[in-house]
């Protein structure tokens, strides 16, 4: 699974080569769905059971990101009736306590990606 440089690859893309770069984090949510709803995760409700596990943790923090990019890229990487199970789950993730404790505020991941978007535009603009 290729889920964080398929994710780089949608937010490095120009709006025009963003559709094959989405369809690469659909191709990696589809995996990660799979295995929650009939593989070996199926009816746990984290990744380590009814506790958060390191697999969580991992995939929870980058998967944070993922509204952060939908907002900038004006795309939709996690659709709530494709990937019901992951949606779930990191909802769940998201409204844990711990997680809340850690996270930065979505408005400050929104400035922070926006203006690193404006930046590699602005630099793959200047290559061509």
């Amino acid at each position: 699974m290729q889920l964080g440089p398929a994710v780089g690859a949608v937010f490095a893309s120009p709006s025009e080569g963003q559709g094959a770069a989405v369809e690469q984090v659909h191709e990696s949510l589809k995996l990660i769905e799979r295995e929650l709803r009939e593989g070996a995760f199926k009816g746990r409700r984290f990744f380590g059971g009814d506790e958060i596990g390191i697999l969580d943790i991992v995939l929870g923090c980058g998967s944070y990101w993922l509204a952060v990019f939908e907002e900038v890229m004006k795309v939709k990487l996690v659709d709530p009736e494709a990937f019901p199970l992951f949606h779930s789950w990191l909802r769940d993730f998201e409204e844990q306590e711990e997680v809340k404790e850690i996270m930065p505020a979505i408005d400050r991941l929104l400035e922070y990606a926006g203006g690193v978007r404006q930046m590699m535009l602005s630099l793959s603009n200047q290559q061509q």
